[in-house]
């Protein structure tokens, strides 16, 4: 839902609909969005997934104008679990954050998000990148 939010953020106003049922690594429930413009609304089912876990087949609808379609590919893709993270526990990396952050890796698939990175700063603050692409997360510089 974090990709899904920061699709609508940036391209909202170009989004006339959208709606998808998505298959979550290492979650029985399928995940349900559905939207008009920035309003959205999406949350785990409580309808389980009737096959097995590489069975299950994502669904995504966009309506709109103006759409960055390659981006949009990519950004799905990413969320597809079919290869390794190019990250492991202990990494660091720099997390985006509206700006790039030094940080490091602290959990994989964490409540469906590729990452969880603790920040380098005084609050050691946690945030999440859910998707394994470097518009949220690349190796140190």
């Amino acid at each position: 839902s974090k990709w899904i939010g920061r699709l609508i953020q940036e391209d909202g106003a170009n989004l006339y609909r959208y709606k998808g049922i998505l298959a979550i690594k290492g979650v029985d429930e399928k995940f349900i969005f559905q939207g008009v413009g920035m309003l959205f609304n999406g949350n785990i089912s409580d309808m389980k997934w009737g096959v097995p876990e590489g069975e299950r087949e994502n669904i995504f609808v966009f309506i709109g104008k103006n759409l960055d379609h390659e981006w949009l590919k990519e950004c799905f893709k990413a969320c597809l679990v079919t290869k390794e993270l190019r990250f492991k526990v202990g990494d660091k990396v720099q997390a985006n954050i509206g700006e790039y952050t030094d940080g490091t890796i602290i959990e994989l698939w964490d409540d469906g998000n590729a990452y969880r990175i603790e920040l380098d700063d005084d609050e050691k603050t946690n945030v999440y990148a859910p998707i394994d692409v470097n518009s949220y997360v690349r190796p140190r510089k």
